[in-house]
């Protein structure tokens, strides 16, 4: 059995080739269950995705102090051997085991299409352990077993083979590259560190009751070619989640670079996200409204209009022919109602699209057609947006249909450019690209220049970004740019994000049960992984649940988005909404070198003796402040201590009291939704 070691983990295989050990030397825990590490798809013919598994035992094992390499001549595909040679190496290195994967095709007439490795099959999970990943920013799945079960697909899927789970890295909708299989105290670190940035699955198998867990990558290996990947770090960790965060964070740092919005977007509170005209004609607001508006939303704490639906087509309609609409005023009415909604030192995000194309248009016709996303068939990539108001034609055959334009062309950077010049003219401080943070489906037109296909389509799109992000400094150095969607590869190209989910929405009926508020949603991941990005929430929509939604923005640092009646009015139609977030930004705003330019440190840097109260770090200028709040109980009291700290100051909001114990502890004690920040020298 050829076996690696040090002080921290023990690998071994036997002597077919199969993992029988990623033991945890310092709990003696052993993740692996005895099966193979790698898999093989390939297409031949009108045949997709013909699995090809590694044969009974590799050709060769080759065995160092600190690498173990496993070589296959073939594999084999329905018990018949197929020409693919196979080289798997595992190598010891600071960060941990470091996994490769090569892969010859010397098979006639068939391209290998996918190649899943590593692989951890039989994965044996300690009592307690949970994935985290990074799907939409951050998700904790308590039971992974149970949520496999669940994923049935009727009659679209294997499911008498296996159920699975999986996610795309980056935009679909993974936003980092690594996952963790995490307990109160040691997991398993799963990563892939490959600054190509190509497309790469986190991928999860149920096989009755057998776990595995993996990765994906997408070749496209023809007869003659080879290929090679060796990017992966499958390692055990001693400690909380963030111990595990911290390796793909040191890894990050090599590629990384942190944004540097200006001080107006550090500071900012959050936005009220308007549709001036929708998709179905309906004005909800006209350029001359936009002065009241902005009182509405000042008198919330929120000087900040995210100004959707401001062309003559409207919403999700006619992009990316952005020209102003006489029925909303025209062309000068909107530079005015701009200039004024900015005259007190407020701020209009002027948005577009960053991707879709309307085949109605004339851009379309002239230009659209050749730089739109095709797929491997050579189909345009097409969507689809219903919207509705209050019939029911409309949403069943009125929606409008985009083509997706491919982010390597250089039309489309000319008219994203035009947008920021648009904005740039009429004085707006930040312009907004929807969906340009997102991954598309992988370009395979040959005409753009890029290769096909395209599976490093979101790094091109995150190019872009980093483009359109230094032609925006050119225009004024104090001018913002968005993106929406989140992905550290796009997080460095971009001032602020707008964010897909608003990670707040509660699984249980927590006021009726007095339960804790359950979510899956976990955007701790993320935000402890990359405090320095600024990105919003999101779904909060009416008057309802405010408290706790709002708490949970302020406890995770988060900015609000306003998007009432889902962006067709202002806050000032939800009053109860408009009341607490006032109370809320004020805070913010006295709090703001923690909760909004503040390192945010989750839950690290601190004890608290109550886990039915949620509380969280940041740290400034060399100050803790640790925010707390409970929105389940009529009351809850804590003990919260700092090491080597001091109390020096508390705030908050609703009734809360707190009690200095010294020697850096506290004693709080916190109504019904309040919520208090405690600063510790």
């Amino acid at each position: 059995m050829p076996t690696l070691s040090n002080s921290q983990v023990r690998i071994a295989f036997d002597p077919n080739g199969n993992l029988t050990e990623l033991r945890h030397l310092a709990t003696g825990h052993n993740y692996a269950g005895g099966r193979p590490v790698w898999r093989l798809y390939f297409r031949r013919g009108d045949a997709q995705d013909c699995e090809a598994l590694p044969p009974e035992q590799p050709a060769l094992v080759e065995a160092s102090a600190d690498r173990i390499r496993l070589r296959y001549d073939h594999a084999l595909h329905d018990g018949a051997p197929v020409a693919l040679a196979v080289t798997v190496e595992v190598t010891l290195t600071a960060t941990g085991p470091r996994w490769g994967i090569a892969v010859a095709n010397g098979a006639a007439g068939l391209v290998v299409t996918e190649c899943q490795f590593p692989l951890v099959g039989g994965l044996a999970l300690q009592a307690g352990q949970a994935l985290i990943w990074s799907k939409i920013g951050g998700e904790r799945l308590a039971d992974l077993r149970q949520a496999l079960r669940a994923q049935h697909t009727a009659y679209m899927g294997p499911d008498f083979r296996f159920t699975s789970l999986w996610t795309l890295y980056p935009g679909l909708n993974a936003a980092v590259n690594c996952y963790l299989l995490a307990g109160a105290d040691e997991g398993l670190y799963c990563g892939c560190h490959d600054a190509g940035f190509e497309y790469t699955a986190h991928s999860f198998r149920l096989y009755g009751d057998a776990l595995e867990a993996g990765f994906a990558r997408y070749p496209s290996i023809a007869t003659g070619e080879s290929w090679r990947l060796d990017g992966f770090v499958v390692t055990p960790y001693q400690g909380t989640w963030h111990v595990g965060a911290d390796i793909y964070r040191r890894w990050a740092a090599s590629w990384y670079v942190p944004p540097r919005p200006p001080a107006w977007i550090r500071r900012m509170n959050g936005w009220q996200r308007v549709i001036m005209k929708h998709q179905y004609g309906d004005i909800h607001y006209r350029y001359a409204e936009m002065p009241r508006m902005r009182d509405e939303g000042r008198r919330a704490g929120i000087d900040t209009l995210f100004m959707f639906g401001w062309w003559a087509s409207g919403m999700d309609n006619g992009n990316p022919d952005y020209v102003p609409g006489e029925d909303l005023g025209g062309p000068q009415a909107l530079a005015e109602g701009i200039r004024a909604f900015q005259s007190d030192g407020s701020a209009v995000i002027l948005y577009s699209s960053g991707k879709l194309i309307d085949t109605t248009t004339e851009f379309y016709r002239r230009i659209g057609r050749a730089i739109a996303i095709k797929d491997a068939l050579g189909n345009e990539v097409r969507e689809a947006y219903r919207f509705r108001w209050l019939g029911t034609r409309y949403p069943n055959f009125g929606n409008r249909t985009f083509a997706v334009a491919c982010p390597a062309t250089e039309a489309w950077w000319d008219v994203l450019k035009g947008v920021a010049d648009n904005a740039h003219a009429l004085g707006c401080r930040a312009v907004f690209y929807d969906q340009l943070g997102m991954g598309d489906q992988p370009c395979c037109d040959p005409t753009h220049g890029h290769p096909t296909p395209y599976m490093a389509i979101s790094k091109g799109k995150a190019d872009l970004s980093a483009r359109l992000l230094a032609y925006v400094k050119r225009l004024n150095p104090e001018m913002a740019m968005g993106v929406e969607w989140l992905t550290d590869l796009g997080a460095q190209h971009a001032d602020f994000i707008h964010n897909l989910s608003g990670f707040c929405g509660a699984a249980n009926d927590w006021r009726r049960t007095g339960e804790k508020p359950r979510t899956a949603a976990f955007i701790d991941f993320f935000r402890y992984l990359f405090p320095e990005v600024v990105m919003s929430d999101r779904e909060i929509r009416d008057d309802t649940d405010i408290e706790r939604r709002v708490n949970h923005a302020l406890l995770k640092g988060l900015r609000s988005d306003v998007e009432i009646y889902r962006c067709r009015r202002t806050i000032a139609a939800t009053p109860h909404y408009a009341a607490y977030l006032a109370e809320a930004n004020a805070l913010r705003q006295r709090q703001a070198r923690f909760l909004l330019e503040g390192t945010y440190r989750d839950t690290l840097g601190f004890q608290i003796d109550n886990d039915q109260v949620d509380a969280r770090a940041y740290t400034a200028a060399g100050q803790t402040a640790v925010v707390m709040t409970p929105s389940h109980l009529e009351s809850a009291s804590a003990v919260v201590s700092v090491p080597s700290g001091a109390l020096s100051a508390s705030d908050g909001l609703g009734d809360y009291q707190v009690t200095d114990l010294g020697q850096g502890r506290a004693e709080v004690r916190l109504g019904r939704h309040a919520l208090a920040v405690l600063v510790f020298g």
